[in-house]
């Protein structure tokens, strides 16, 4: 009986540890979204040195997301998120136009780990 008692209380550790981990990444990937969609629309716009400077907090925000969630998630989800950061910001100071393609290239990538590591059933099971 002690087994099972132990069991089942690792197994109720090891999802909750999955829910919350979950429901931290989408957290900060929503946060990270809603930097690049600014980031993007300074572009856009045409406030090259506004959408450098957003980028270099996006890219913040980014290295310390990945530095943390480097233990939860597989390694090859975060290093093309990960070049694409370094890139939208010395694209916004050049003043080039294809940052926006960067930026919504990495939007689609940090929206897809979101999605990815929500707290669904068959994510934790």
């Amino acid at each position: 009986m002690t087994r099972v008692c132990i069991s089942i209380g690792i197994l109720l550790l090891l999802s909750g540890l999955s829910i919350f981990s979950g429901i931290w990444v989408e957290k900060r990937c929503s946060r990270i979204i809603d930097e690049i969609d600014t980031v993007q629309e300074l572009q856009q716009a045409g406030e090259y040195e506004a959408a450098a400077a957003k980028a270099v907090e996006l890219e913040r925000d980014w290295e310390d997301f990945r530095g943390k969630s480097a233990v939860l998630l597989k390694n090859n989800k975060l290093s093309d998120a990960d070049r694409i950061s370094e890139r939208i910001y010395h694209l916004s100071l050049a003043g080039d136009p294809g940052g926006t393609a960067e930026s919504a290239e990495m939007r689609l990538m940090v929206d897809s780990l979101r999605k990815g590591e929500l707290p669904f059933l068959t994510n934790i099971f």
